[in-house]
């Protein structure tokens, strides 16, 4: 018997059990739009995130407190930031001093907290962000009222306030002007300077829904600290971006009085990325996002592996006087094998396809969810990998699951089969 001759059996075998089929194939479905969907999520993520960082510049170096961590190598990123949410390493003094580098264009230097922002009887939880006037030009904020914050805000320790777009709406009415309002943080009261115009997401924070206060002001009012979270080390050149950064390590060592002549990041109180860098452990940790999703909806590949499993073994029992009608007037047990093989892999190859189709459908849709509620850069991403895995996973699942009821459809006995009832 032809290859093509048990092909043609095997369809009009899974045609006469169409409901059963349908079954069957949901399940594959399910289990690869989940994986395919899982995927194309991750890639999205990875494309955000190298996006944002790059948006900055590829002459910025990134400074935070504490030291380097193989944790963070290793997808702990998360986990180290929180733990070091406390670290009091870094001071604007430090901020300050690399400035004076020769190699150094700018420097930007913030803080960051959560609260309530309170205007009369409505008040709206917002990121509010300490900063120095350059953190401005490096995120690029316009504004749509008023100005920024200044260097003389931060030398007077002024309550003055820069609300973002959505803030400003919420609080004063859309098109409205805020300037010189009255809103409170804390039981402090602030005076509004400046209101940015629409932006997006920047390093996963919602400008529009942030506010922005002077460092100086920050500290003392808001968090009750003298350190700051994070600077940001503008470079002149993107070649000069190695030559920087050693010379950064250099002077913060010195001015942290640390003993490093091996020059092993883990024994600094501060690291140093750059752009290349943030960009590579994000992604690392988007990535092991991706794979540990992934796997949990692997499980429900399993699942659908049983089932055509079971279906298969349901079909043999049915079908035992047929297969042995079949072996009387010829038929080997190759052909029986390679018969329901091929029933098997016809319902996961399909249930793949129709799986990958609608990952593809559901990605696109969560994709523009991301850019509606994010407003960022998130973009649509189907690998081909995502693709070749799905429709590799779907044959692979019809031969292992498949070859034990084949196999048993294949040794059965022709007298014994025919006896059947």
């Amino acid at each position: 018997m032809k290859l093509l001759e048990s092909f043609h059996i095997a369809i009009d075998g899974l045609k006469s059990n169409r409901g059963r089929s349908g079954l069957t194939i949901l399940g594959i479905v399910i289990g690869i739009s989940a994986v395919i969907t899982t995927i194309s999520v991750g890639e999205g993520a990875k494309s955000m995130v190298i996006k944002q960082i790059s948006s900055l510049g590829s002459n910025n170096i990134f400074i935070e407190p504490g030291a380097w961590s193989k944790r963070m190598e290793r997808g702990a990123m998360m986990q180290t930031m929180m733990e070091e949410t406390e670290i009091k390493t870094l001071k604007y003094d430090d901020a300050l001093a690399i400035e004076k580098l020769p190699n150094v264009e700018m420097v930007a230097a913030f803080v960051f907290g959560v609260d309530r922002v309170v205007y009369k009887n409505d008040s709206k939880k917002v990121t509010f962000v300490g900063i120095t006037p350059e953190v401005q030009e490096v995120v690029g904020v316009d504004f749509s009222y008023g100005r920024g914050i200044t260097q003389e805000d931060i030398k007077s320790v002024s309550k003055v306030v820069v609300l973002g777009h959505n803030v400003a709406g919420d609080l004063f009415g859309e098109g409205q002007d805020p300037i010189g309002k009255i809103i409170r943080i804390k039981k402090t009261n602030f005076r509004v300077v400046g209101a940015t115009k629409e932006t997006g997401t920047q390093t996963f924070t919602n400008l529009n829904d942030a506010i922005f206060l002077p460092l100086s002001t920050t500290q003392e009012f808001l968090l009750g600290i003298d350190y700051i979270r994070e600077i940001i080390v503008k470079v002149k050149s993107e070649d000069l971006v190695e030559q920087t950064m050693a010379e950064v390590r250099l002077l913060l060592r010195q001015r942290h009085n640390i003993h490093n002549p091996e020059g092993d990041p883990a024994r600094d109180d501060f690291k140093l990325m750059s752009q290349k860098d943030a960009a590579e452990v994000l992604s690392s940790v988007t990535g092991i996002f991706t794979v540990l999703l992934s796997s949990i909806a692997a499980i429900s590949l399993l699942v659908g592996g049983i089932g055509i499993m079971n279906i298969m073994l349901v079909s043999v029992t049915e079908r035992i006087r047929e297969i042995g009608l079949r072996k009387a007037v010829g038929a080997r047990k190759k052909e029986i094998l390679i018969q329901f093989l091929f029933e098997a892999v016809i319902l996961t190859l399909t249930g793949g396809v129709l799986g990958i189709v609608l990952g593809a459908f559901l990605s696109w849709i969560i994709s523009l969810v991301f850019v509606y509620f994010l407003q960022s850069s998130w973009g649509f991403s189907l690998p081909l990998e995502a693709i070749l895995l799905g429709v590799g996973v779907s044959v692979v699942i019809g031969l292992a699951f498949g070859i034990y009821p084949a196999r048993k459809a294949a040794n059965l006995s022709p007298v014994e089969a025919l006896r059947h009832e």
